[in-house]
């Protein structure tokens, strides 16, 4: 995908905004009704421009947050009529301007008002709920008296050493319960916000994080959960071994096997959408290196067959690769990878043997590609 295909995208390829975003149609159609192709189309664009990663996401999260309250919000007061009514409005006026977002001056200022005050409007809504409708306050009222609980109220992420000597690392306006003496069959945690968890292992006792409708499951870890109750998303990242992430429908048996779910492996994440309550793996934004320094390939090359390079990428960031080993078999790569990151490193490789690549499922494929 390239500027020329957003009619209101197509200005310095590094300075979007929130609002440029939120007044493309091309952006709307994709958050309301995806297709395979618009998502291969939007993730190929970004990766092309990663500058503007940053306000895709808070512009998605801002759409996400408009959809979500609507949702909740017609069960007690409007009909489902009058939601498609107000989405179907947001898609008319971003065909009405559909023209450089440069040159519209105050429509699109007002325009994005309008949208930016929505979504306040929905977050004070979220917030000023009764406590009772929320996951973490409806699981803290059946919980014994056991259970300590710990806010972190400060600006700075707080550092929690658990009985078993896993570590917390809760972030600021989040909170976490725990029972401090383990004597269950797991060790369960109830989280409200955004945590990274560094799980000490033990296999007779799974460690278990629940975060508003989603239960992860480990053994012992490293890994992120970010699930605020005003967000429409939950998310899952996980830094090193592995994480069974599932929907949550009997938090209080504490047992998640039978229930459906992902399995998340080292830069891979999860993320689970409240509304239609469906979840999608995809590659973490900026994987990192998982294995052990001294056992890690040099990626430098000379004249190197590229199925060793792509193996050596697989080794070093646990990522699976998808491509024809066949197509491929004469390839070779004469390039220094030390400083690339795992994205670029990709980039050099599919350059060199013209071909292109894929983010699918938690996974890279790679498509074509040829030597002589």
């Amino acid at each position: 995908m390239n500027a020329k295909k957003h009619s209101t995208l197509d200005h310095a390829l590094d300075n979007y905004s929130t609002a440029d975003f939120l007044l493309s149609d091309h952006f709307v159609n994709h958050q309301l009704e995806p297709t395979p192709e618009t998502a291969l189309l939007w993730e190929t664009w970004l990766a092309g421009n990663p500058p503007n990663r940053h306000e895709w996401d808070r512009a998605v999260y801002l759409l996400e947050s408009i959809r979500l309250g609507l949702s909740h919000y017609a069960g007690q007061v409007i009909s489902e009529e009058a939601i498609e009514a107000l989405l179907a409005r947001i898609r008319e006026t971003n065909r009405q301007y559909s023209v450089p977002v440069r040159s519209i001056g105050r429509v699109r200022w007002m325009a994005a008002a309008v949208v930016l005050v929505l979504s306040g409007l929905l977050a004070y809504w979220w917030h000023g709920r009764h406590d009772s409708e929320s996951y973490y306050a409806e699981r803290m009222a059946g919980l014994q008296s056991k259970y300590t609980e710990r806010v972190n109220r400060s600006r700075a992420v707080e550092t929690i050493v658990l009985s078993d000597s896993s570590v917390v690392r809760l972030a600021p306006g989040s909170r976490i319960s725990f029972n401090p003496s383990w004597d269950g069959a797991s060790r369960v945690v109830y989280l409200s916000g955004e945590a990274d968890f560094e799980v000490t292992r033990d296999i007779r006792k799974p460690f278990l994080v629940y975060a508003n409708e989603v239960v992860t499951r480990v053994l012992g870890t490293q890994f992120t959960v970010r699930a605020f109750d005003a967000e429409g998303k939950v998310l899952v990242n996980v830094k090193s071994g592995q994480v069974s992430v599932s929907k949550d429908d009997v938090p209080e048996k504490g047992n998640v096997q039978d229930a459906s779910g992902l399995l998340l492996l080292p830069n891979q994440q999860a993320v689970f959408s409240r509304r239609s309550e469906e979840f999608s793996k995809s590659i973490v934004s900026e994987p990192r290196v998982i294995g052990v320094e001294n056992e890690m390939p040099s990626f430098e090359y000379d004249a190197v067959p590229v199925t060793r390079v792509i193996g050596d990428l697989e080794k070093a960031y646990g990522i699976s690769i998808l491509y024809n080993r066949e197509q491929l078999k004469n390839c070779e790569l004469s390039a220094s990878l030390k400083t690339e990151t795992f994205e670029e490193k990709l980039r050099v490789i599919c350059t060199t043997i013209n071909a292109d690549y894929q983010k699918l499922d938690g996974q890279v494929v790679i498509h074509g590609g040829e030597c002589r």
